[in-house]
């Protein structure tokens, strides 16, 4: 069993539901930690389980023809393994912790039965899968048809409004940006030489940018 507060405290969309379904879900779950690098569940596995965020940041990815994808990331507040523990089909992706983690991990079949028992927990879950699933949707829209200097352009774009000067970093590893952008690290140093080639961005200094020409990352990102 989990405290209640504990749960409600760390993820926000339980504060809404009524004391008593928090104290079932709460009942129903166990605190689980996970150690960085390590795995949540993996691609291909039963759906075990669903996870609520307590502290940490997970790195959902997809693996196949020698590529790693980023599918999204969760952080503390969030859930995970909703859709393949309401759907019981095997986990589609591989969670990875990015940091050391707490979840309440609450069984697949223990949830199931919550929301068929409790209607605020229904509704709960029933709100979280539509809102993973228009996430998806915005994702896929978003990567639809773009080209790795395209996705490239967007996040720099990101990571410089971060800063006041318009300087940036690429925040991660070039191998780690690759598997965000669904590419290998090879492809993402020709982008960010075409970046640099156009115009775009310049670089300051070993591993640190400037934007130069936002108008034609904006052209990219199209």
């Amino acid at each position: 069993m989990v405290e209640p507060h504990l749960l409600a405290d760390a993820i926000p969309a339980l504060r809404d539901l009524p004391l008593t379904s928090l104290r079932r879900l709460a009942g129903a779950a166990e605190e689980r930690r996970v150690r960085r690098r390590a795995a949540v569940f993996r691609a291909g596995e039963a759906p075990a389980a669903l996870h609520f965020l307590i502290e940490g940041r997970v790195r959902v990815v997809q693996e196949g023809a020698g590529r790693v994808r980023v599918v999204h990331w969760e952080e503390a507040g969030g859930t995970l393994g909703e859709v393949p523990a309401f759907g019981d089909i095997p986990y589609p992706a591989t969670a990875i912790a990015d940091t050391a983690l707490l979840t309440a991990r609450v069984g697949a079949a223990a949830a199931r039965r919550l929301a068929v028992e409790d209607p605020a927990l229904a509704t709960f879950f029933l709100t979280r899968l539509a809102r993973r699933a228009a996430g998806l949707l915005e994702q896929l829209e978003r990567t639809r048809g773009a080209t790795v200097t395209s996705r490239l352009a967007r996040y720099v774009l990101g990571r410089s409004r971060d800063e006041s000067d318009g300087t940036f970093t690429l925040g991660m590893s070039q191998a780690a940006l690759a598997e965000e952008l669904g590419t290998v690290r090879e492809v993402l140093v020709r982008s960010l030489s075409a970046l640099k080639r156009s115009g775009a961005i310049t670089e300051t200094r070993r591993g640190r940018y400037q934007v130069a020409q936002p108008s034609v990352l904006r052209m990219l990102v199209g």
